[in-house]
């Protein structure tokens, strides 16, 4: 398991919940189950094999395998991890599998490699150069050659697994033009055991490296390895395997990166470097302060190479060792050498730090007197730098509370960040020094205790909590779900688990997208314009450079468009396809540069001249508040606020809490999120060869916008437009078709914005009569596309002293970005589903549509819901903390039940949320566990734990009432099988499967003879986007109609030959011309569209339920947290397809866990760019300061985390030139989303059962939204914990007074949940008043 959870760092799936992946890839570990779950290593369980009968893993010579599961007499083995406490009834499923399924082994197609793919030594041992046009590769084998080479060429880059030149070359559009790799030269790939230590070749990659140490750790004396297991331990935290398989230690230490992992490590150990050139020989360098020079600059010379790095052994009398816990052996004496490694991220694996550290200490024998202190720090500067006065002045002092204290002092004086240093978080980078400080303190303590028992009293148990290593535990999972009654046919497979359709061609990699269709004759490549001011007047745009370029072939602006054909129509009139006069946010499209490869268009698109003439830019919902720049607000009016609420300051009526009429008011802010789709946005457009037709594959999801908009910009009727989105057999082009096969992903992202990079292109293909196809690269399609809107709030809350709501009285504000796009209907379902699952009596909920200059935001998973709900969630909590009630309690007592009526007056009907509530709270053991956790936090004073309980109420419809409609064609074949379209496009949520099952049913036949070929507007027109969660509804209502109609035809047939099968009756019918095939529609009955006047309406079809509980724990001193468990419990109504539908909840949730606790867009704050920028960029010349070029260099340099020290501002040229409002977090480097080891460590899922649902298809509930919501649970357990540490600190009165109200805006990163961790670090941290500096970024 161990291997395997290695492998999967790294890999970004968070739709899939990561769950169903682990599990298969289990049953193939040594410590797996064959259902998928793993076991710890007391238990005797094991995986069920690779299928043969003699497989090496079922052999046991004690105890008896069973599928899998070993069975002794020890009672104490463990056989299962997946179940909760209770029993499990006989009528709820456990597995959303069948062994029996599984294709049976077969001996002749058993696994081997490909020998034509195998490594041949005669090759690699031969010296190899490749020439291109701009770059020479060059591969020596002799250690003569390499230093020879870098004499001739002192600019090469040295490669080995090209993770840094790699980066440079795509995103920054560096050329270097000779690249030399060393990887053949002995000298420089050996890792040899000196009697000082190990010296490894700079070109050592880090699993050789990791490798090594591991065989030494384990046959060397602990006291000289603690260096190797600091260095082990950090490259836990690295990166995935795959980089550690190719990046080396060399290019660690060359790059210069100032917040390197490994950097403060070496130094901290007094590594030595070996450096050698032709002319100046062997030198060898220490790798301490004076070594690096500056940002990314060291001392080694040009023509120099690094050949290897010495990394010394530990002595008796020295510490140093990192997160994992040293060994004692018997034989181990007067250990007094300590070394510790420390990292924070924003992400916990395969992240790039944001303060990392390394540090070690010496003492006298048989004393706690420092006799040597090294300490280096990454994150802090421009460079990896050391604590030199902290160093200094601690040496010879006595390792007690008063070194404490006088330590964090120094450091601060010796790290201090200047205010608007890159990167921002400055006050939380500072906390960090002192909380690694207190950590190595303690650490070090903890062995003196050891060591000298008789100086150094042991480590209370919190304080052994602080030295804790944190160790990854394989998550445990369970899923429950309602089987299908014993009586329902074999063949009807509705309710029953069933893989995804395209499942087998995903996992291997057949399946087709866009990108993946083959090039075309004269095919051209297209690269976008964009511009990079937030606003601003273009006063010319100069193509000429980009037109110089071999293999362009155009460039294509507003200009080639009539005024009227550059409006985007669709979904409303504000937009353009090119900016013309002026631009209104950065990666607003400019223009488009063809060319005849990827590469060149790239490059090309890069050298267009734009001249602007900068105007005044609105970044942020503060902005516009002060601004008052908003399209028309909404505002639900529900009984009278004010006889409730008054307008008295916060809390002045509240000084009796026995008071019925007691108030609170506060504000929040929520942050936005990227779509993160695996597939980015692809588009390829063909023109007709007549009639002004126009062919798309588009990877969309809203076909019918894209034609219509292509049309459109055309100046061609809709019938000439043939739009296929992915794959497609292709039909003819003088009709209206639009075709959808797949996506690689969607979550609302492509149901608008993807014509502001399909449409261009289509008119470039117009232009040309060339085939024109663009596939954007993730960074540009983070900056044009937009994402989840950020929201704020204000709010004012009434409440009885039992915590029973009375009234609510909010203002909501959304960024909408630069143009409306959908952020009306996104706001409208923000206050439509504010009450989250609460009864909160008077109502007056005033939304805002912000118009800034941001890219405009638009659809995403739960469409405005999440805002909404967590602003909601947080009042609940905020009132439980003011009467110190438990917050469950206080939610419970608000909950609504069937006959209730919501804040906007639609009665519920069939209310399941209050069984989800008890079952879920039922499930998770709630009371026991509430104990717990009391308990754990009173014996543990930095890291706390909480607990807390969330609902949903969802509502299903669009609430666009003409959007409520689908319909379907069904195809029946003389042969029997069937072709089934319908308007729905499938992402990879499993709809296509689920149409099958519903056709399966009602023609009742089995699932195998239907197929769905795409999604296609010549079959299936004025089709509705597939978003809202109402897709499966829709379709499959429209589905059944057509099916229904078909077997209407054929009972006649039937009933003459009952026992006949399927294909008799269907070949009869086709013999007797019966039609085989019919059409279906489906419209939501009953909908009344909402009246904001009268606040009446029904604007839901129904509502799905859902509730969660979770646990968290977080450390108190950095600000990481950890899930321990959740537990969810939904109503689906009757499911569909179980598997897809808990595949769902979980994926849904951990992206809302990403929502709501990492995943954080950060923006550049506008500034004028000579009465603010100049004095910096004269400054860094003055000083001579490297300040950096280019918007991509900007990008990789946030993306590294380098920061400043206040001694210049290292950042773009551009930037420190315009107004900006750019987005920072472009791409996964800086823009973090959770990965497999981010999952609780137990994820349990139930499906509600008997709750069937009368108002969609076979009694169904939708289901690809309102789990996200549940995520929540994840914050508000994280506010429990925090609020549990401001307790203590109240009750040690180590605080001023500590309000149990409190705020905490979303996300709940690392740095927000420290900084709220109020303690005698943070005290000591000063705080630059708001208005005193410019901040390094903004939150919109």
């Amino acid at each position: 398991m161990e291997q395997l959870d290695e492998y999967f760092t790294g890999n970004l799936c968070r739709c899939t919940g990561y769950r169903p992946i682990l599990d298969a890839y289990r049953t193939f570990t040594s410590n797996g189950t064959s259902n998928g779950t793993s076991v710890d290593n007391n238990s005797e369980v094991v995986g069920g094999g690779c299928g043969k009968a003699d497989c090496c893993r079922l052999m046991k010579t004690e105890g008896v395998y069973n599928n899998g599961i070993a069975t002794t007499t020890d009672t104490t083995t463990t056989t299962t991890t997946t179940t909760h406490d209770g029993e499990w009834s006989c009528r709820e499923g456990r597995h959303l599998h069948q062994e029996n399924d599984f294709t049976p082994y077969d001996p002749t197609s058993e696994l081997i490699f490909p020998p034509e793919l195998k490594v041949r030594r005669d090759l690699d041992d031969e010296y190899l150069v490749l020439r291109g046009r701009q770059v020479t590769y060059h591969r020596p084998t002799s250690f003569t050659h390499l230093i020879h080479l870098k004499h001739l060429h002192p600019a090469a880059k040295i490669i080995v697994g090209n993770t840094e030149v790699g980066v440079e070359t795509k995103f920054k559009q560096c050329v270097y033009p000779v690249l030399i790799n060393p990887t053949s030269v002995k000298e420089v790939t050996q890792v040899t055991l000196t009697n000082t230590g190990v010296q490894v070749g700079a070109a050592v990659t880090l699993t050789t490296l990791q490798e090594a140490l591991i065989l030494h750790t384990n046959s060397l004396p602990e006291y000289q390895t603690r260096v190797f297991s600091a260095i082990l331990e950090m490259l836990r935290w690295f990166a995935g395997k795959q980089i550690k398989n190719a990046a080396a230690l060399g290019g660690n230490i060359m790059t210069s990166s100032p917040i390197s992992d490994l950097n403060p490590l070496l130094m901290a150990a007094g590594a030595t470097l070996t450096l050698n050139s032709t002319e100046g020989g062997e030198r060898k360098v220490a790798l301490d302060q004076h070594f690096f020079t500056a940002y990314r600059r060291n001392i080694v010379q040009p023509e120099e190479v690094l050949v290897s790095v010495h990394i010394p052994f530990t002595t008796q009398n020295e510490y140093f060792h990192g997160y994992k816990q040293s060994r004692r052996r018997d034989d181990d004496i007067a250990i007094n050498e300590y070394f510790h490694g420390y990292k924070q991220s924003r992400r916990r694996d395969d992240d790039i730090a944001i303060v990392n550290a390394g540090c070690c200490v010496t003492f006298l024998p048989n004393t706690t007197t420092v006799s040597k202190l090294s300490m280096a720090f990454g994150g802090m500067a421009p460079t990896t730098v050391m604590a030199l006065r902290t160093m200094k002045e601690l040496k010879g002092r006595a390792w007690d509370a008063s070194l404490l204290e006088e330590g964090t002092s120094l450091l601060l004086q010796d790290l201090p960040l200047a205010p608007s240093a890159p990167g921002g978080m400055i006050e939380y980078r500072r906390a960090l020094t002192i909380s690694f400080f207190f950590k190595f303190y303690l650490s070090v303590r903890g062995h003196l205790s050891v060591s000298v028992p008789s100086l150094v009293p042991t480590l209370t148990s919190d304080e052994l909590e602080v030295t804790r290593v944190h160790t990854y535990k394989h998550p445990s999972s369970a899923q429950l779900y309602e089987v299908v009654p014993e009586d329902q046919p074999q063949l009807d497979p509705i309710g029953r688990p069933r893989v995804h359709t395209s499942a087998l061609k995903q996992t291997t990699g057949e399946a087709v997208y866009v990108d993946d269709i083959p090039d075309v004759k004269d095919q051209l490549q297209a690269a976008f314009v964009l511009s990079t001011r937030p606003h601003a007047r273009i006063i010319s745009i100069d193509e000429s450079r980009a037109l110089a370029v071999e293999g362009v072939v155009a460039f294509v602006c507003h200009r080639d468009l009539t005024e009227e054909q550059n409006q985007l129509k669709f979904p409303f009139d504000d937009e353009k396809v090119f900016a013309s006069d002026k631009v209104t946010c950065v990666g607003h499209v400019i223009g488009l540069v063809c060319a005849e490869d990827r590469k060149t268009a790239q490059t090309a698109a890069k050298l267009v001249d734009i001249t602007y003439e900068d105007l005044p830019a609105i970044i942020t919902i503060q902005d516009a508040i002060k601004a008052k720049s908003w399209w028309e607000p909404k505002t639900i009016i529900k009984g009278d606020v004010n006889k409730h609420l008054n307008n008295n300051d916060n809390n002045k009526n509240n000084d009796n809490k026995n008071n019925n009429n007691l108030i609170l008011q506060g504000e929040m802010h929520m942050g936005g999120q990227e779509h993160f789709y695996l597939e980015t946005n692809a588009h390829l457009a063909t023109p007709g060869k007549e009639d002004g037709e126009m062919e798309i594959y588009s990877s969309t999801q809203n076909p019918t916008l894209t034609q219509m908009q292509t049309a459109h910009s055309l100046g061609v009727d809709a019938n000439k437009v043939v739009c296929r989105t992915a794959h497609s057999l292709g039909v003819d082009a003088n009709k209206v078709v639009c075709r959808v096969k797949r996506m690689g992903g969607g979550f609302g992202g492509k149901e608008t914005r993807t014509i502001v990079a399909c449409i261009p292109i289509c008119v470039a293909a117009r232009k040309l009569g060339r085939c024109v196809r663009v596939a954007l690269e993730r960074d540009e399609d983070m900056v044009m596309t937009g994402g989840r809107h950020p929201f704020f709030s204000r709010w004012k809350v009434g409440f009885t002293a039992q915590g029973v709501l009375t009234a609510l009285d909010m203002d909501v504000y959304a960024n909408g970005g630069h143009t409306i796009d959908l952020t009306a209907s996104v706001l409208e379902r923000c206050i439509f589903s504010l009450d989250s699952g609460y009864n909160l009596g008077a109502v007056r909920i005033c939304g805002h549509a912000c118009k800034t200059n941001l890219p405009s935001n638009t659809a995403f998973r739960a469409f405005g819901g999440p805002q909404g709900m967590l602003f909601m969630e947080d009042i609940m909590s905020r009132v439980a903390a003011y009467l110190n009630i438990d917050s469950t309690l206080i939610r419970q007592r608000n909950l609504y039940q069937t006959g209730d009526l919501t804040h906007c007056n639609q009665l519920l009907e069939n209310c399941t949320l209050r069984r989800c509530w008890q079952e879920v709270l039922e499930q998770a053991d709630y009371s026991t566990r509430c104990q717990r956790v009391r308990d754990f936090n009173s014996n543990n004073r930095y890291r706390k734990r909480g607990l807390a309980v969330i609902p949903v109420k969802f509502g299903i419809a669009y609430t666009a009432l003409f959007l409520n409609q689908a319909g379907a064609l069904v195809l029946v074949y003389a042969d029997g099988s069937v072709l089934l379209s319908h308007g729905g496009t499938e992402m990879g949520q499993g709809l296509h499967t689920k149409m099958i099952q519903i056709a399966s049913r009602v023609l009742q036949i089995a699932p195998e003879y239907i197929h769905i070929a795409e999604t296609s507007t010549d079959k299936v027109p004025n089709t509705s986007p597939t978003a809202g969660s109402a897709s499966s509804d829709l379709n499959g209502m429209a589905i059944v109609n057509a099916c229904e109609t078909i077997m209407c035809r054929l009972e006649p047939i039937i009933a003459s030959n009952p026992k006949g099968t399927w294909k008799d009756w269907v070949s009869k019918a086709y013999m007797e011309r019966i039609s085989l095939s019919s059409t279906g529609f489906y419209k939501t009955p009953d909908l009344v569209p909402y009246n904001f006047e009268k606040n009446e309406g029904r604007i839901f079809n129904y509502f799905s339920f859902g509730a969660a509980v979770t646990e968290t724990e977080i450390d108190c001193l950095t600000g990481d947290h950890t899930v321990l468990r959740t537990d969810i419990v939904m109503d689906v109504g009757d499911s569909l397809n179980p598997a897809i539908d808990i595949g769902q909840v979980e994926g849904a949730f951990t992206q809302g866990q990403g929502l709501y606790t990492m995943e954080e867009l950060l923006w550049k704050e506008p500034l004028p760019r000579d009465k603010d920028f100049t004095p910096w960029r004269n400054y860094c010349i003055h000083h001579k300061e490297p300040y950096l070029q280019g918007d991509l260099e900007l990008i990789k340099f946030l993306v590294e985390g380098a920061f400043t020290q206040g001694q210049g501002l290292y950042t773009m040229e551009e930037l420190l030139y315009s107004p900006q409002g750019a987005l920072l977090t472009r791409g996964p480097g800086a823009y973090k989303i959770p990965g497999f080891q981010d999952i609780p460590r137990e994820f349990n899922v139930s499906l509600l059962r008997g709750a069937p649902n009368p108002r969609a298809v076979f009694s169904s509930k939708a289901i690809g939204e309102p789990p996200l919501c549940l995520a929540s649970s994840v914050f508000f357990s994280i506010k429990q914990a925090i609020a549990a540490l401001r307790s203590d600190q109240q009750q040690q009165q180590q605080q001023q007074q500590l309000s149990p109200v409190f705020r905490l805006d979303s996300p709940a990163t690392a740095e927000r949940i420290r900084m709220a961790c109020q303690d005698f670090i943070t005290a000591k941290i000063e705080t630059s008043p708001p208005g005193s500096f410019k901040p390094w970024s903004v939150r919109v």
